[in-house]
């Protein structure tokens, strides 16, 4: 038990102070057509309708020429709806869009979504199906506080009758933008569309029939899910296909992630979680996050290394430590006074020690004598 409570003391005291950092805070911005100020604005407004049934909140809209919900349209069903969220805390959010299905809408919904890196993602979803009430992610994009990240649906091309409802932007980290160069390998290739990024994922087009397999390669990834798709960062997520082999289609979307990295836990000392580091508490080696072991001194002084991917799972170990807070010096001083006191009561109250105190009394005398329940013992030898 004590063995353990002083584990959990030095994971406390070295943890790293990030681990001590506020947590990215739950933020979910809805953007309503139904609210007004939320950012929901539209082009061509006069050939858009509402209606409730079926809607995802409140009401939903939609593209019509039926004068009798849309009195003033141009008879051409045409316009735009945008979603401009306001962000208040810079990092990667989650974009979800919803929308009212019926078998008469249309088949090519044309959404784009403009991040604050500059970069603009197009999907194409199909509108035409039963259900009513449907969600699609769209992925995950870079938003400022203040930036101009927003989501626009075109219905501007066809005349086919889009439908709009609320848009959610879910935070999902506050990390920096991703760094520019995780899909170079993918996008040094002519025939190879990016069209989403993160810091461990790319994903876009393949126009040229290798497959997905191939194309998340190119970034040292491996392909996640594969859908058909088509130049222009068209993405037909109603036709899954499998990443190998290649789907015969000279073009496929593909989702690619970095492959996860293995490792085990350390070959001696206290574990600190699965795959985790550890300190050795002989000379041995203690393990790394990636399976691999630093040798220790001739003090026992063991120590964990980074491994391949970055991090180590349970308590990690820094050999840096940081400055404690009053809590932890409170917890440490409190389970050594613990410790102490529970140290000193067994031996006090141990079975040899109380049958001492009872029977066996040291006398004044110089000479060995003991007493016991009237007995006089000189020696050894019972007078």
């Amino acid at each position: 038990m004590y063995k353990l409570s002083f584990i959990a003391v030095f994971c406390l005291l070295f943890l790293p102070a990030s681990a001590n950092a506020d947590p990215c805070p739950d933020i979910t911005v809805h953007v309503d057509n139904d609210v007004p100020g939320s950012g929901y604005t539209e082009t061509n407004g006069f050939n858009w309708a509402s209606r409730p049934t079926g809607a995802c909140s409140g009401t939903y809209r939609y593209l019509s020429h039926d004068k009798q919900v849309a009195p003033n349209n141009d008879g051409t069903r045409k316009g735009k709806a945008n979603w401009k969220p306001k962000i208040t805390v810079t990092g990667n959010y989650e974009v979800t869009i919803s929308y009212r299905a019926t078998v008469n809408r249309t088949k090519d919904a044309d959404y784009i979504v403009h991040d604050d890196k500059g970069g603009e993602t197009h999907q194409v979803i199909d509108q035409a199906h039963t259900g009513d009430c449907t969600y699609v992610k769209l992925g995950t994009f870079y938003c400022k506080a203040g930036g101009d990240c927003r989501v626009e649906l075109d219905g501007t091309d066809d005349g086919q009758s889009d439908a709009a409802d609320v848009t959610s932007f879910k935070l999902v980290n506050c990390d920096d933008p991703p760094p520019p160069g995780v899909c170079a390998g993918i996008a040094a290739n002519s025939a190879y569309e990016v069209c989403e990024q993160t810091a461990t994922s790319c994903a876009g087009v393949s126009a040229d029939g290798s497959g997905c397999e191939a194309y998340c390669a190119a970034a040292g990834m491996v392909c996640t899910a594969s859908f058909g798709g088509e130049p222009g960062c068209q993405k037909e997520a109603n036709n899954p296909l499998p990443c190998d082999p290649p789907s015969g289609n000279q073009s496929d979307w593909c989702d690619c992630e970095l492959a996860p990295a293995t490792g085990g836990g350390g070959s001696g000392g206290f574990p600190m979680g699965a795959g985790g580091a550890a300190v050795s508490s002989a000379g041995g080696a203690a393990g790394t996050p990636d399976g691999g072991a630093s040798a220790g001194g001739n003090d026992g002084g063991g120590a964990a290394s980074p491994g391949a991917n970055g991090k180590a799972a349970g308590c990690s170990v820094s050999l840096e430590p940081r400055a404690a807070s009053h809590l932890e010096w409170l917890l440490l001083v409190g389970l050594l006074f613990l410790r102490r006191s529970r140290r000193g009561k067994s031996l006090k109250d141990s079975p040899q020690r109380a049958a001492a105190r009872r029977y066996w009394r040291p006398t004044s005398s110089p000479a060995p004598r003991l007493r016991r329940s009237g007995v006089v013992l000189t020696s050894g030898v019972s007078k």
